[in-house]
């Protein structure tokens, strides 16, 4: 049976995530208290009784999304025996599949989504612009409408999440523009000013440059080995060949658009049968029933979905004959 887990992006945080592991498992509670000692603060304290405005916060969010998702994965595969034979990872999720794979380690992936989150911020405090979600619509033709609007104002598409959910950045102007035209074509703009949980910012576009430096100076002081399983980047849309791709993925990822439907299509095409949601909240499994709703999800932030993947693995090895559990 084939696996791929899917790991989510800043905005699956939620105060009390990962906390019956936190106050059951020792190895959990190793992996926050590593995290806590690379950022300097106790990152368990603020996501068991934090404020949930600070942690919505970039630089808080994306190193707490990270140790969430790994002790989730952590915690499963100790306990089951499985592991995936693919990954894919929504942005910030790359960089937990990266460190679930062993490609980077647990304390280098805290310390890089830390920075990472710090410089993102900046680009709301700098104003360099705003980014929205676009429903009910065709990809063609959402391409033509950014595409007609491009000679005067910037946009993008920034992110494919569904064959009809896309996220969009650019000028404030531009965004107004695209409005109107989407309107007009029967679908529906959502500013992410209106979403509590997302960062009103151009991520995954060309307004992003602006830190590459800093980006790639980051990155530059990270170590990489081959991952334990394939991964698919959604910054191309392909498997990860070598670990020396990883360093440039990694500062090309928020000047690229989310190619997530496109790896999705990438790892089904590999024979997938089975995906789970290696992170906190549902928001990939929901994410999933989008694109396609007969594939079978399950969340490791839901003990009764955790049951239920065992019992479908375990018949199958039954059925099948044994080997390894995968």
């Amino acid at each position: 049976m084939t696996i791929c887990a899917l790991f989510p992006g800043q905005g699956s945080q939620y105060i009390g995530m990962c906390s019956n592991l936190l106050n059951t498992e020792p190895e959990a509670q190793r992996i926050f208290a590593e995290a806590s000692e690379v950022l300097g603060f106790d990152l368990r304290a603020l996501v068991l009784a934090g404020s949930l405005e600070q942690l919505t916060q970039s630089e808080y969010a994306q190193p707490a999304v990270l140790a969430a998702s790994y002790t989730l994965f952590e915690s499963f595969t100790r306990r089951s025996g499985l592991i995936p034979d693919y990954a894919v990872g929504h942005s910030l999720g790359e960089i937990a599949a990266l460190v679930a794979a062993g490609a980077l380690s647990f304390a280098d992936g805290v310390r890089f989504t830390a920075s990472r989150g710090a410089l993102m911020h900046r680009a709301i405090q700098e104003q360099k612009g705003r980014a929205g979600i676009v429903v009910d619509m065709q990809q063609d033709d959402l391409e033509q409408i950014v595409a007609s609007i491009r000679d005067s104002h910037y946009v993008s598409i920034s992110g494919y999440n569904s064959p009809n959910q896309f996220v969009v950045a650019g000028e404030a102007q531009g965004l107004r523009v695209l409005d109107e035209k989407v309107d007009e074509a029967g679908g529906e703009f959502i500013p992410f000013r209106m979403m509590p949980m997302k960062a009103d910012a151009p991520y995954h576009s060309a307004l992003m440059q602006f830190i590459q430096p800093e980006m790639e100076a980051i990155v530059s002081r990270l170590s990489f080995s081959a991952p334990e399983f394939a991964i698919c980047s959604t910054v191309h849309g392909e498997f990860i060949k070598q670990a020396e791709e990883i360093p440039k993925l990694l500062t090309a990822q928020l000047l690229q658009p989310i190619r997530w439907t496109q790896a999705l299509t990438q790892a089904k095409q590999r024979g997938v049968a089975v995906w789970m949601d290696v992170g906190p909240g549902q928001s990939v499994k929901n994410m999933l029933g989008e694109y396609d709703a007969s594939m079978h999800v399950y969340s490791l932030d839901d003990e009764q979905d955790q049951s239920r993947l065992l019992e479908r693995c375990t018949a199958e090895i039954e059925l099948f004959g044994g080997g390894e559990a995968r």
